[in-house]
């Protein structure tokens, strides 16, 4: 059972962190300019369902700091907000500057994902390899979630107070 829900988990971990490198590209392609604001999302733009137990995120188990994606290029959004030019252009930079660790870390995941994948495959299994492994896949996750908690708050550090809260009601609840 515990395996199972670790390969759900990265999995999981996988899947979220594709959609938060890849959100840029499927921004510049939406004829709006960016995804619908939080609370008008359709499907393709809904964030990633939670654990049935614990907070959202855009990688599973990790900080939930705001709605998911580039939030602060949409132009109603950021205006609802009150964000002024120059702090949505801080925010892309702040991105643009962490983009490249976030997608190095990110196939580091990978890389130790397929590893473990590897590793649990076929009659011979080594159980303390695969728990090395699985060890190396969670230090790889946690470097992951590091840095784009890292990036989220140098964001969230260029929003007044009174911004914060009214992001702050925007971020995904629980289910309970």
């Amino acid at each position: 059972m515990n395996y199972e829900r670790r390969k759900f988990a990265m999995l999981a971990v996988l899947i979220c962190s594709l959609l938060l490198l890849a959100q840029p590209i499927t921004i510049a392609q939406e004829p709006h300019g960016g995804p619908p604001p939080p609370g008008e999302q359709d499907d393709m733009h809904a964030p990633p369902p939670g654990p049935p137990d614990g907070p959202r995120s855009t990688m599973r188990g990790g900080l939930q700091l705001g709605p998911p994606g580039r939030w602060w290029d949409d132009k109603v959004f950021a205006q609802d907000l009150g964000l002024t030019a120059a702090q949505a252009r801080r925010m892309d930079e702040i991105f643009q500057a962490n983009r490249e660790t976030l997608l190095r870390l990110y196939r580091s995941v990978q890389h130790e994902e397929s590893t473990l994948e590897q590793l649990t495959t076929g009659n011979h299994l080594r159980e303390e390899q695969i728990f090395q492994q699985i060890d190396r896949v969670s230090a790889a996750r946690a470097a992951l979630e590091k840095a784009s908690a890292h990036m989220l708050l140098e964001i969230r550090r260029q929003m007044t107070a009174e911004q914060t809260a009214r992001l702050d009601q925007h971020r995904p609840k629980p289910p309970r």
